[in-house]
């Protein structure tokens, strides 16, 4: 990306005060507290005269595409914003990757035309790399709705300690390798006890990629998988969880697609994996960062058609983090109009604190660097009639990252704005620029919110969302099965449990520190229709019980960078392979009857009965057998 040189954002005061100076005119200067006032004034004011000033092309654009354009064209503007970094990826091309809401398919050729690539392209949805020249060419289109920076997706992975994965990498060489899953849910011995192997059961998987799946076939860690057409993805999370499902239940069919070419496509490919590869299990370890947590959007609307029609859909319940452990960078409840101003801001900030005192941020950990921030509010998905913006700030009072969309009535209650890698003392604001109070949902992804300085940390649970939360899906949460995970979470962590292996899961075990937690609460209906008509705010809607079930990450996998292979990316397929130990066992039973198989034998962990970290309790495989009346061979 071009940079620009920002010398010009204090070329005029340090003039002024050397002319001062020089005539003998005592100079006051400012207080640290009046300069971070200024610089804050300042930056919140130049990005929002360029909200007030848009034009038509650029009311269907984000932000982050507007600023970045601006600033490219405008020095005054970065002189004005010295800290700023839109995030937007500019290539060395002058392409940015974008997804275009279209109504007409035409776009694609105009994209073409433009200079562009298409990378996907449907009825209604177009991933292209774009000129960033063309922006306004493409948008002013009659038939392009809106353009965005390329939706981000993460899968739930972690990544643990250097060393113990080079250690394990060697033992993975010398033998072949089998989940630790297998003997801590009982599965080993239930397999052999119920007579049970996946035989007769198809179970597919959506994740990055199977780059490495011939080499795991060669090693004996895979049999065949049935790639659907052109989705081999890229990256290898696709082949550790398709070992894990084989560990546990061997004669099961595989298949596989990626879920990372778009949103859009991972709709898709989730709806072609039951018609196309008739796959009976689907499980998943992606999200999507613009997934509604308060309504079913377009991936959650897959789910709901394929678990409709009567296939088993796991997905990870996220590593965000929970309330719980005081791992959450969530937070969740009615907006609540603050008694004072941030500098120059149009509009009401939010104020986190619910007591006689007045906060309008929450302050980010030395652990959010990086990473992305969100927020969503209680209005139906593309028909946003309320204006809420995100600011992030410095110590110094500087905005680093914002995300100002306009709301008028047809476009997403969302924004998205990410921290910078380096620096330290960042905090969040909420500002509803115009419109009514909403229930607002801010989560920084992987993060977490902090005490610092006069600033209390104000988080709650809740933080599970998108369509691993959709109603007939199973949100999976995770518990280790062998070792600890390998590093804090954050610096001053404690240190994080272990698992139970050789031995099986009981009572005692413990869940993730980083697990994601529920309640999931809803305001719409997936076609956007209210479920509590005129009133949309904590008292309204209605709560899922999110996440459902627990299952084991921790494990050893043959894959390079998944030894072992932690995160709730890892748990998912653990319960799908499961059930398909019991689909296999009675391949007459429901999808009802298997969830409450699941449910009512699992372990019960952490408060009594169903609880926000685990959900319903660990899954054990001889037990759901049990439960749902398979005999013992």
């Amino acid at each position: 990306m071009v940079r620009f040189s920002r010398v010009a954002a204090h070329a005029v005061p340090l003039t002024v005060g050397a002319l001062l100076l020089s005539t003998g005119v005592a100079v006051a200067q400012p207080s640290t507290v009046d300069a971070a006032t200024a610089r804050t004034e300042a930056g919140i004011g130049a990005l929002q005269s360029i909200k007030k000033s848009l034009t038509p092309a650029e009311r269907k654009q984000s932000s982050q595409l507007v600023v970045e354009k601006r600033l490219r064209a405008d020095r005054s503007l970065a002189a004005k914003l010295p800290e700023y970094r839109s995030g937007v990826g500019v290539s060395g091309a002058g392409t940015v990757s974008v997804d275009i809401a279209t109504r007409d398919q035409a776009v694609s050729d105009a994209v073409k035309a433009a200079g562009g690539t298409v990378r996907y392209a449907a009825a209604d949805a177009v991933r292209a790399d774009l000129p960033l020249a063309a922006l306004d060419a493409i948008s002013g289109r009659a038939d392009v709705t809106e353009v965005k920076p390329a939706a981000q997706a993460t899968t739930w992975s972690e990544p643990g300690n250097r060393d113990l994965r080079q250690t394990l990498a060697a033992k993975a060489a010398a033998a072949t390798v089998v989940s630790e899953g297998d003997k801590a849910h009982g599965t080993d011995t239930a397999r052999t006890t119920y007579g049970v192997s996946g035989s007769g059961v198809k179970v597919c998987v959506l994740s990055d990629g199977v780059d490495s799946l011939s080499k795991s076939q060669t090693a004996g860690e895979l049999p065949a998988v049935d790639v659907l057409s052109g989705q081999k993805g890229s990256g290898d999370e696709g082949t550790a969880m398709l070992e894990i499902v084989h560990d546990l239940a061997p004669n099961a069919t595989l298949g596989f697609a990626t879920a990372f070419t778009s949103e859009a496509s991972f709709a898709a490919n989730i709806r072609a994996l039951r018609t196309t590869s008739h796959c009976q299990i689907i499980v998943d370890d992606v999200s999507y960062f613009d997934e509604s947590p308060f309504q079913d959007t377009q991936v959650a609307q897959a789910v709901n058609d394929v678990t409709a029609a009567g296939v088993l859909y796991f997905s990870s319940a996220g590593n965000s983090g929970n309330a719980t452990d005081g791992t959450s960078g969530y937070y969740e409840g009615d907006f609540r109009a603050s008694s004072t101003k941030i500098s120059g801001v149009t509009g009401t900030p939010h104020d986190f604190d619910p007591s006689a005192t007045t906060q309008n941020f929450d302050a980010l950990s030395a652990g959010s660097l990086g990473k992305p921030v969100t927020l969503f509010w209680s209005d139906p998905w593309g028909k946003s009639a309320n204006d809420y913006d995100l600011f992030i700030l410095n110590s110094a009072g500087s905005v680093v990252a914002s995300s100002e969309n306009s709301q008028s009535g047809s476009q997403n209650p969302y924004e998205i704005a990410s921290v910078p890698t380096t620096g330290s003392g960042y905090k969040v604001a909420v500002v509803k620029y115009s419109g009514a109070d909403r229930f607002i949902a801010l989560n920084v992804i992987r993060g977490r919110f902090v005490a610092s300085g006069s600033l209390k940390a104000f988080s709650t649970n809740g933080v599970t969302n998108g369509h691993s939360s959709a109603a007939s899906a199973f949100s999976v949460a995770a518990a280790p099965a062998a070792g600890a995970f390998t590093r804090p979470l954050e610096t001053g962590d404690p240190a994080n449990p272990a698992g139970p292996y050789p031995g099986v899961f009981t009572a005692s075990s413990k869940w993730e520190r980083f697990s994601s937690d529920g309640k999931r609460h809803q305001f719409y209906n997936a076609d956007g229709t209210a479920i509590t008509a005129g009133n949309v705010s904590s008292t309204g809607g209605a709560t899922r019980n999110k996440p459902d079930i627990t299952a084991a990450d921790g494990v050893a996998t043959s894959v390079t960078g998944f030894q072992p292979f932690f995160g709730t990316s890892a748990a998912a397929p653990h319960a799908a392979a499961i059930a398909a130990l019991l689909l296999s066992g009675k391949p007459t039973a429901t999808p009802a009857q298997i969830r409450t198989a699941l449910v009512s034998s699992a372990i019960d962990l952490g408060t009594p009965g169903f609880d926000t970290v685990t959900g319903n309790g660990l899954i054990m495989t001889g037990p759901a057998l049990a439960a749902l009346g398979v005999q013992p061979k």
